[in-house]
């Protein structure tokens, strides 16, 4: 069913006119977003068709069991991939409101931000970059595993704005402030900043919009106090044990923290052409995550089990390039990858209804062995790897 072409034309003026009222002179305006492949755009904006299609892929699907941190751990109160995203949406969209950005856009970007992390978090990231230099074929960072997912493998066709947020999310690289990239935003320097990550010449390119520079704060201020209150909950430190600092300049709880961090920020950004921190709040920052890397993210108990991932991850490799290869349909790799995706996108694309029609089966087979890897949740990753050696399971300590 469609609506009139009357009542859409009606409905997409009123929505060019409420940007026009409530956005100020940094946002980003829907109506300059513009896709790789043209389409016909109805009455809801570009970014808000983009959030869907991200909410409604099967990598979004996959967060519910992909590791935040505590891949060591098995409970049901510290927070996967799922519920990271949803914080930071919500932070991100609460902070555009205050800057007078776009918070579809701003939406759209935090749901697909990690969609390209690989199981077990960002070790799993580092095992899975080190064979996919062995092979030849670059290395794998998530930033740039979120936009392949999306565009590559499930064809989403998102916008280049969302696109640009997501390959520049990167909350790791704690900046106190930052500027939208000089760059023009094109789809020629997208593809050329997607390269450059392969190449390990670029790790964290800058957004070249405010509502991409905002993601990235929000996300650390998702995580990076949530991570401490997550591993209380596990009784492996407590808000007691963080620096002097930091409790100072930010607070004592979780809720705290988060709130001196949302609040600096308006107080420092609000009407600037860039989003910032205090030079005391952005040192505080700095301290946490110090803090954070020390006790929670080097913790002994997580680096243990590295080395039975790493000899699983070279298993699982070994054996789905040999199945791709020889093109042993019944595989997990064509069943639960190459045959899923397809199928989700002929049901928008009719015409690509076999897999020499879908573009991305083209690629070499370490890129598509690399996808399958990266794809898989931990539950999916232990399932196939322990199937093939069952000694490769390593005892989780549980926590409820």
């Amino acid at each position: 069913m469609q609506l009139l072409p009357d009542l859409v034309n009606r409905l997409k003026r009123e929505n060019q006119e409420k940007e026009k009222k409530n956005f100020g002179p940094y946002a980003y305006f829907s109506d300059k977003a513009q896709r790789k492949v043209k389409e016909i755009n109805g009455y809801r904006s570009y970014f808000t068709r983009d959030a869907d299609r991200i909410n409604h892929s099967l990598s979004f699907a996959r967060y519910f069991d992909k590791t935040q941190v505590f891949f060591w751990l098995q409970s049901d109160i510290h927070q996967k991939r799922m519920l990271h995203v949803q914080l930071v949406s919500k932070i991100a969209r609460e902070l555009a409101e205050v800057f007078k950005l776009n918070t579809s856009l701003v939406e759209a970007i935090a749901l697909g931000h990690d969609i390209g992390h690989v199981p077990f978090g960002h070790d799993g990231e580092e095992l899975l970059t080190k064979i996919t230099e062995q092979k030849g074929i670059g290395q794998y960072h998530h930033n740039f595993g979120s936009v392949w997912f999306l565009q590559e493998v499930e064809m989403q066709n998102l916008t280049l704005p969302v696109l640009d947020g997501i390959l520049g999310h990167n909350g790791e690289n704690h900046q106190g402030k930052l500027y939208p990239a000089s760059t023009e935003l094109t789809w020629t320097h997208l593809e050329h900043d997607l390269e450059n990550l392969k190449l390990g010449k670029i790790k964290d390119p800058v957004p070249k919009t405010m509502e991409g520079i905002l993601v990235r704060f929000a996300d650390t201020i998702s995580y990076i106090s949530r991570d401490v209150m997550d591993a209380q909950h596990l009784g492996i430190l407590s808000f007691k044990d963080i620096p002097e600092s930091v409790k100072i300049q930010l607070g004592k709880s979780n809720r705290e923290i988060i709130n001196s961090l949302i609040t600096d920020l308006i107080q420092n950004s609000i009407d600037q052409p860039y989003i910032s921190y205090s030079e005391a709040t952005n040192a505080a920052l700095q301290d946490l995550y110090k803090f954070n890397l020390n006790h929670i993210y080097l913790h002994p108990d997580k680096l243990q089990p590295l080395p039975t991932i790493d000899k699983a991850m070279h298993l699982l490799w070994d054996h789905y390039y040999d199945d791709l290869i020889n093109e042993r349909l019944d595989s997990k790799i064509f069943k639960d990858h190459l045959f899923l995706n397809l199928n989700q996108i002929r049901t928008r694309r009719p015409e690509i209804n076999s897999l020499e029609k879908y573009p991305y089966y083209k690629q070499p087979p370490e890129i598509i062995v690399r996808d399958f890897i990266a794809g898989m949740t931990d539950q999916f990753f232990w399932s196939l790897s322990s199937s093939l050696d069952p000694t490769l399971e390593f005892e989780r300590k549980i926590v409820y």
